[in-house]
């Protein structure tokens, strides 16, 4: 399934359990995959270096949902991954293959290619984590519900720092995807008022844009 968003996701242990173990735990794929077909709503995305996500998020604070469904082939999917920005909407759909653990993009002839999405260890059970390895490598929670517990979320950024991830970003929860502009190509006054928006914005995060910037050059 890869990171279809960009072009357009955890285990909580007991407290005190040693934290090398939390994180083995928490690295690790999962044994029994879940079941894939419906709507699954992302709820936050990390990304290795903390850029990438941070300005996603601050600029179009974006809303990110995937829709599943079976192919006719036994382990093949169909995911259409709908996201809103700022009133406007898009989507894609992508077919991918599923084997055990592992996500697979497809070609034309619907064979598995490139390397695979992996599903990591998660105590929610109706949650997702994708790890993801393509141009902008991500760790993603996703859920059936469009918000999660506050417990599930610490649990979500405990396991990104374990896998040396940034601080995961948490993406805004308005699903409406129906109440929304569809566009292929903006207007000049769509695109103003989007410009409009982004500005805004970038302008109320520019903190965490320093403070992200500074943290990568001291590391």
């Amino acid at each position: 399934m890869k990171t279809l968003w960009v072009a357009v996701v955890l285990s909580f242990v007991s407290v005190g359990q040693p934290a090398p173990l939390t994180c083995n735990k928490l690295a690790k794929p999962v044994e029994k995959h879940p079941d894939l077909p419906g709507r699954w709503h992302y709820i936050a995305v990390s990304t290795e270096v903390c850029l990438p996500a941070l300005l996603i998020n601050s600029m179009f604070w974006p809303s990110l949902a995937v829709d599943i469904t079976y192919k006719s082939t036994p382990h093949h999917y169909a995911a259409t991954v709908k996201a809103k920005m700022h009133g406007f909407c898009v989507n894609e759909t992508e077919d991918f293959f599923q084997k055990n653990n592992k996500l697979f993009e497809v070609n034309s002839e619907n064979s598995p290619v490139g390397e695979p999405d992996v599903l990591l260890q998660t105590s929610c059970s109706d949650c997702i984590v994708l790890k993801s390895n393509d141009t902008l490598s991500t760790v993603s929670l996703l859920s059936k519900r469009p918000n999660v517990t506050e417990e599930e979320l610490k649990e979500f950024e405990m396991q990104v720092q374990c896998l040396d991830f940034s601080k995961p970003q948490v993406l805004n929860a308005e699903h409406d995807y129906e109440n929304c502009q569809y566009v292929k190509k903006f207007t000049e006054d769509q695109a103003i008022t989007l410009y409009n928006q982004v500005f805004d914005r970038v302008k109320s995060a520019r903190q965490s844009i320093l403070k992200c910037l500074v943290d990568m050059l001291i590391s």
